[in-house]
């Protein structure tokens, strides 16, 4: 059977890293969350550049450290996928979601041509999204909680525009995920 890269895409605290867990756990997929695999170099380089570790917004972090994140996380699923593991990448993507041939471009670099890949592209309703925001407590995320108006406008402004390749919507507005959800998913 060949590997499978799943791309789950979504806003911060919209829920990915719990559907990712569930989907590596129920189909012995790798898991890698970006966060976990970039943040200790990530803190290090913005405050090497006299920025605070959590700064997200400043152009170093757009600029520099962003591409090399989603290079690093590509390169360790690759690695994977190259021994047969398929694969759950948890990261936003949301600044390359106006390259309509991101994917492709992917596929051709790491040379994935027995790869499946699919996206699932978790949503939830933005009072709820704040409530997780809030909840969850990451010092990532302030500047999104003290300009929640201009956050939002934002991410509404970027939409998904990846083409030839399944992307399947999920909502995940409930308060728990189901194994028959996770099991759909694969189905759509």
């Amino acid at each position: 059977m060949k590997p499978t890269i799943l791309f789950l895409i979504g806003l911060p605290a919209s829920g990915k890293s719990t559907i990712g867990k569930i989907i590596a756990s129920q189909f012995n997929f790798c898991y890698l969350d970006k966060d976990v695999v970039c943040n200790t170099f990530t803190k290090q380089l913005l405050e090497l550049k006299g920025h605070s570790p959590n700064d997200r917004e400043c152009a170093f972090y757009s600029d520099v450290i962003m591409d090399l994140e989603y290079k690093t996380l590509l390169d360790i699923a690759n690695d994977n996928i190259q021994i047969g593991k398929s694969v759950v990448l948890d990261a936003p993507f949301i600044s390359y979601f106006s390259n309509v041939r991101y994917v492709e471009q992917l596929k051709e670099t790491y040379d994935w041509k027995n790869v499946t890949t699919i996206v699932l592209q978790v949503h939830v309703d933005f009072p709820i999204l704040k409530s997780r925001m809030i909840e969850r407590s990451v010092d990532r995320d302030q500047w999104k909680l003290d300009n929640w108006d201009v956050y939002i406008k934002s991410v509404q402004e970027k939409q998904c525009l990846w083409e030839n390749i399944k992307i399947v919507q999920f909502s995940n507005n409930n308060a728990s995920i189901s194994t028959q959800d996770i099991q759909y998913l694969f189905t759509v």
